[in-house]
């Protein structure tokens, strides 16, 4: 949505720097619909804003920034959008990359249009969709391979060095296991315990889940199905991460993100350790106006879907993105307020659990970002 991109570390960083960016701003209720906090609970009630988005905002202006919700490291190489897109990834597609060009027939990847646009930096942070699709179907092989990883990453590095002249900033993948999107196996067996009267030890048998598993909407909406009776358990391969998928997935990033600095040294470009800042997320180590940031649901860094950073997460983001490139590049790029931005943004004071407790997911919300890593 619009508010989201205007708050997204790409435009502070621009802000910060004094240069100016287009972002291919979409109209309310965005697409997907814009999700909003009715009531922080617990337990969290989430619901989509109603209406359908006009499109641009801006439709006579060519984006600058080009980041496609959806897409993989291949995409950015080849996918174009489409004259008469289909709902879903192709209208995401057309419009941030269609408008206003496509009308003229020219149809253009994110790649093509990073080389026409003739840029003097380029902003790279792709990869993290390849990683997510594992936190969304449940399964580690729905994850790009590696091979295929390193050929397109490999590729796509090779056109940018051939084809611009641009300064490259590149950034690499976050442990995808550890955002709010997934729930803890104890949280959920302590939370349907509650409900149903049922020990936590039973309801782990019956579900098969246990401590280390991590669970997604889809199987949080599965164990709900067993206990009203509607379904057989126990939850499907599908509905989590086991603990042994969860070391899998993250042995996976790492290698992808080993692809990634290889090619950043390769191509001289500067490179942003996100998975290092999101770990210090996870880790506990962030506060803002004295309130800790943590990737726990409603923990002030991630936002209603699970997987976006909050305002005040993209705020810390933009910073940890400043402070690298000033390092490296000898620059001197002014911090933003984080704790300005703190005092605006409605999530950072939705709600504190009380001591000890851990708010999860509702599914409708996880299942608000499913319908575009899923494409």
């Amino acid at each position: 949505p619009r508010g989201g991109q205007k708050a997204g570390y790409a435009n502070l960083i621009a802000q910060q720097a004094g240069f100016n960016i287009v972002l291919p701003l979409v109209a309310p209720p965005g697409a997907p619909n814009e999700l909003t906090l009715v009531s922080p609970g617990p337990p969290p009630v989430i619901t989509q804003l109603p209406g359908t988005t006009s499109g641009r905002e801006n439709p006579n202006f060519q984006a600058t920034d080009l980041a496609v919700p959806g897409h993989k490291v291949q995409d950015v190489i080849s996918t174009r959008p489409n004259a008469n897109p289909a709902a879903g990834q192709q209208q995401l597609d057309a419009l941030v990359l269609g408008i206003p060009w496509l009308a003229l027939n020219i149809s253009r990847s994110q790649l093509e249009w990073a080389e026409a646009l003739d840029a003097t930096t380029i902003f790279l942070w792709i990869g993290n969709n390849d990683a997510l699709v594992a936190d969304t179907t449940g399964m580690p092989s729905s994850m790009t391979p590696i091979a295929t990883f390193t050929a397109s990453y490999q590729s796509l590095i090779g056109q940018l060095l051939q084809n611009t002249k641009a300064n490259l900033i590149i950034a690499n993948i976050p442990d995808v296991t550890l955002v709010p999107y997934l729930t803890p196996a104890p949280v959920v067996l302590a939370e349907l315990s509650a409900a149903s009267g049922v020990p936590t030890a039973q309801l782990s048998v019956l579900l098969g889940i246990g401590p280390g598993d991590l669970v997604n909407p889809n199987g949080i909406q599965q164990a709900q199905a067993i206990l009203q009776m509607k379904q057989a358990p126990p939850i499907s391969d599908a509905g989590f991460l086991s603990a042994a998928e969860v070391a899998t997935v993250q042995a996976q990033v790492n290698a992808m993100n080993a692809v990634i600095s290889q090619q950043a040294q390769f191509a001289g470009a500067t490179l942003i350790d996100v998975h290092s800042f999101f770990n210090a997320v996870a880790a506990g180590g962030v506060t803002v106006n004295g309130r800790p940031v943590t990737n726990q649901f409603l923990g002030n860094a991630f936002s209603l879907d699970g997987i976006h950073p909050t305002n005040t997460g993209y705020a810390l983001l933009a910073n940890y993105f400043i402070d690298n490139i000033n390092n490296n590049l000898k620059t001197s790029i002014p911090d933003v307020n984080v704790s300005a931005i703190a005092m605006s943004d409605p999530l950072f004071h939705a709600v504190q659990p009380p001591p000890g407790a851990r708010l999860r997911i509702p599914v409708n919300a996880g299942q608000h970002v499913d319908q575009v890593i899923n494409h």
